[in-house]
């Protein structure tokens, strides 16, 4: 059964403590972390059908022996303790290794040679013990480990922890560097990178290399191919993040295939050419999208490729927004309708709209004369295009209309037919229009609102107006 120590519990430490996870955790094997995790949250819980080896093992898929080695591994090192059939939990800040009998002679220069590098603190007992662990349990030479701990502390200084010592040597043992001369040689290749990784982190405003930033230097050298100027060139153009940062972007263009300094600034400034659009639509429309990716795949690339430029999108943008289409799917459409009438360009499309808008001034009148607030719709200037243009009805004839539907509850809608039956009976002239009777229009009872009947054909050539003037 899985326990906490009184003390442990005392410390409420259900969740795993952060020395665990810095100074144990790793160094040990991946299946050791599941057993020990799991066996900390069944000594949390009470009577759990799991509080054992052989059901902690089925329940992570492991064997009995791979879960009796994990609680062995972390007896050793003071975490745990098998008491009969119950294993106890401790707390890492009353952990207590157990050190093994190791023989003396054997690591009696290690620890001379390994005290000569870290010679600004006093190398612990806890210390020496996990460099011998860990050249046990790995097969690694001690004369190895001295030029690890001597690579370290040139890269960190004198305070180097022995963490990150730990941490480089099981690096390079699980890429099969063990005994002196390959550790040797392959630290002497990343002497090599070195220099250059300092210059270019120096350029980022970043801090001295480390192993981890040495060992990306190699593979952006060895596996991408890539020359020092390109890299460094790219460095240039980073602010933040470091190695890591530089790493993402040379990764990136590794898998576009560009090994050209000119073809990257190329394909930069075009991306940020697409950002600056993408943020510029949207501003138009009122929208906010923190990445804007998708919006570049899906819709602006698109565009692009339909042969508008930037200025025509963003007022096909600006369009949208004054006729209340707030959403890129809505744009979206009404660009594809620019483009199907050739109109691609900002100048055409200002022209487009403006043409669009040409009765807007005579209609704003009307709606004043009707009493009727807010801007001028579309439905409306379909109607005055039909009038003005199509039927070729005068202004003054127009305006009588309109005065014969003030107080009319849709007064468009009747001024509509009255033209409609001037224009039929050719009746163009506004005394010949004064001189005839209104044509009559059904009347509802209860709510004394106009009822109108069109044909299929009326209606389709009402609002598909200003799209057949504009072809």
């Amino acid at each position: 059964m899985f326990k906490l120590s009184s003390e442990a519990s005392l410390d409420g430490v259900v969740t795993v403590e952060n020395k665990f996870i810095v100074e144990y955790m790793p160094y040990a094997d991946g299946d050791h972390v599941k057993v020990y995790l799991y066996g900390l949250s069944l000594a949390a819980r009470k009577n759990d059908s799991d509080d054992s080896v052989s059901m902690l093992a089925r329940r992570l898929d492991l064997s009995v022996e791979t879960v009796e080695a994990a609680i062995d591994h972390w007896t050793e090192q003071g975490l745990m303790a098998k008491l009969g059939d119950d294993v106890c939990y401790f707390s890492t800040r009353a952990a207590r290794p157990k050190v093994k009998t190791l023989d003396v002679d054997k690591y009696r220069e290690f620890n001379r040679q390994a005290q000569l590098y870290i010679a600004a603190r006093q190398i612990s007992p806890n210390e020496f013990n996990n460099y011998y662990s860990l050249m046990e349990k790995l097969n690694i030479e001690w004369q190895a480990m001295v030029l690890i701990i001597k690579y370290c502390v040139d890269l960190k200084g004198d305070n180097v922890s022995y963490t990150y010592i730990l941490t480089v040597a099981r690096n390079l043992a699980e890429d099969g560097y063990r005994s002196a001369d390959s550790v040797g040689e392959h630290l002497e290749e990343y002497g090599v990178y070195y220099n250059n990784i300092r210059n270019v982190l120096g350029v980022m405003g970043g801090k001295r290399p480390d192993h981890e930033s040495i060992q990306l230097y190699k593979k952006w050298k060895t596996v991408f191919k890539y020359d020092d100027a390109l890299i460094y060139g790219v460095a240039c153009n980073i602010k933040h993040g470091g190695a890591t940062a530089l790493d993402n972007k040379l990764t990136e263009y590794h898998g576009y295939g560009f090994y050209s300094l000119d073809i990257i600034e190329k394909y930069e400034s075009e991306k940020k050419e697409l950002y600056k659009l993408a943020k510029a639509v949207n501003k138009a429309l009122g929208l906010y999208y923190e990445n804007v990716d998708p919006e570049i795949a899906m819709y602006i690339k698109p565009w692009l490729g339909l042969g508008f430029d930037y200025k025509a999108i963003v007022a096909a943008a600006e369009y949208c927004m004054k006729i209340d289409l707030k959403k890129l799917s809505d744009l979206d459409a009404v660009i594809r309708e620019f483009y199907e009438k050739d109109i691609r360009t900002e100048t055409r499309i200002r022209a487009s709209i403006d043409r669009e808008k040409r009765f807007d001034a005579d209609i704003d009148a009307l709606l004043k004369k009707f009493g009727i607030k807010g801007a001028v719709k579309d439905v409306q200037r379909a109607y005055y295009a039909d009038w003005a243009e199509a039927r070729a009805m005068p202004r003054d004839v127009i305006d009588h209309a309109a005065s014969l539907a003030v107080g009319k509850a849709n007064p468009f809608a009747y001024m509509n037919k009255i033209i409609i039956g001037w224009h039929d009976a050719g009746l163009t002239d506004l005394q010949k229009a004064k001189a005839s009777a209104p044509p009559q229009a059904a009347t509802d009872a209860q709510n004394g609102t106009v009822s109108e009947k069109y044909s299929a054909d009326e209606l389709n050539a009402l609002f598909t107006q200003i799209t057949e003037d504009d072809k």
